[in-house]
């Protein structure tokens, strides 16, 4: 065993361009998985909830998940980078990691709350909602990071497993809270599967983590800078979380307050469905995060694979979603109008194409911990989303929500582009490798 310790044969156990393909497979295979179930929730959700009650009800959980997967992609992303590069340390940044995500979570989530019960008049004052918001936060979080870990650790072959749980659960909460609770069935289902689910995997991750068997011993980070580095990273990689998938996850919130409760329905709707497909892309770019942090000379090599199959796996979902979804969600409930739901659905479906390229420009710039770009970009296109959202939910309710969302993930791709061109230019004037980061971002 000490043998190939020095000889270096275990860490390409676990990372490397070899795995990379495997483990994309895994992380594709639990978002389709969690996509299909999703489906299914979705659909008693249309099928027993009216479009009133549905239209709050997903924004109570649109903030949830969007406070939620802020946390969980934030820390998760950090891990990402870093839990590979830092060999035996990584307990000691899986810790510390670990009690930011508590304390963030409860403190946000808690806020999450009162702003809730404050901007949503169906819901004001109602203190009960906060209390959901709050423990909903925790839970999404806590989930959400675990299955980052597991990727980060070269165990994505979990993630099947623990998405099937959770959506099973959902499913089967669902009409049981709907039938008998009647009050806010469709978050408190979710924040029940993704606790119970959370509560599960703790304790086997942890092992996994201290035990660390297959995972290399020697890291590319000094042991001095370990922690350093982790803070450094992790807030910049909250931030660009909160500044892409929080706003996105907050899409529907923001549907429901410029366009009413029955628009919001249809566009919550619409987007949970349609995101699975973002998912696939984000999943796999975050296995392109591992395996090019732990190769790096491999690195762009990667990227164009995980791109050219995300890119397959979304045009194929595409076509899927827009022959289907409009028609059952009219067969579930005719108050969905067929033309009106298409519209919606073709324009969020062209947005998460427009996205993949950044996703995965995004994701070399965070496997080289080098954040400052993707963060300008994002910042830049934040502004751009809150300035145009309400005016096109006004005019076109859903599907100006959809559009707004399509114009971000356009302008984001550009941007990215743009960076990309300018150093595949300098490369071939210098004849020097040229990162595809501009000069003042470098870190």
């Amino acid at each position: 065993m000490s043998a190939e310790l020095d000889a270096g044969t275990v860490p390409a156990q676990r990372y490397g361009s070899q795995r990379i393909q495997r483990d994309a497979v895994f992380v594709a295979v639990a978002t389709a998985t969690n996509a299909v179930l999703g489906m299914a929730f979705w659909a008693f959700a249309a099928r027993f909830v009216p479009p009133v009650e549905l239209g709050v009800m997903t924004a109570v959980l649109s903030v949830i998940t969007a406070v939620g997967s802020v946390i969980a992609a934030g820390i998760g992303d950090a891990y990402t980078a870093v839990l590979p590069a830092v060999g035996r340390d990584r307990s000691v940044v899986y810790r510390r990691g670990q009690r930011l995500s508590v304390g963030l979570s409860m403190t946000a989530g808690g806020l999450a709350g009162l702003v809730t019960i404050c901007a949503l008049s169906e819901v004001r004052s109602e203190f009960a909602v906060a209390v959901v918001v709050t423990v909903g936060v925790f839970a999404w979080s806590a989930y959400g990071l675990q299955n980052a870990t597991m990727i980060a650790v070269g165990r994505a072959n979990w993630t099947p497993a623990a998405n099937l749980a959770v959506g099973v659960a959902k499913i089967v909460l669902l009409p049981v809270l709907a039938m008998t609770l009647a009050w806010q069935s469709v978050p408190l289902a979710v924040v029940a599967a993704t606790l119970g689910v959370a509560v599960v995997l703790r304790p086997l991750i942890r092992r996994m983590i201290e035990v660390g068997d297959g995972l290399p011993e020697n890291g590319t980070i000094a042991a001095g800078a370990v922690v350093p580095e982790f803070h450094r990273v992790v807030v910049r990689t909250t931030a660009l979380s909160g500044l892409n998938l929080g706003l996105l996850a907050l899409a529907p919130f923001l549907v429901t307050v410029f366009a009413g409760p029955d628009e919001g329905a249809r566009f919550a709707l619409v987007f949970s469905i349609v995101a699975t497909l973002d998912f696939i892309g984000a999943s796999m770019a975050v296995s392109l995060v591992v395996h090019a942090s732990g190769e790096p000379e491999a690195a762009t090599a990667m990227a164009k694979k995980i791109l050219v199959r995300a890119g397959a796996v979304t045009a194929v979902g595409t076509l899927g979603l827009v022959a289907v979804v409009p028609e059952v969600l009219h067969f579930l409930n005719p108050s969905y109008g067929v033309g009106e739901t298409l519209a919606v659905v073709v324009v969020l479906c062209a947005g998460s194409i427009l996205r993949l390229p950044y996703l995965v420009w995004a994701a070399l710039q965070q496997a080289r911990r080098r954040l400052r770009a993707p963060l300008f970009f994002s910042a830049g296109t934040a502004v751009l989303l809150f300035a145009i959202i309400p005016g096109l939910c006004a005019s076109w309710g859903a599907t100006g929500g959809a559009l707004a969302i399509a114009v971000h993930q356009a302008v984001l791709t550009a941007a990215a582009g743009v960076v990309v061109g300018v150093a595949h230019i300098r490369t071939r004037s210098t004849g020097k490798h040229e990162d595809s980061v501009p000069p003042g971002f470098r870190e």
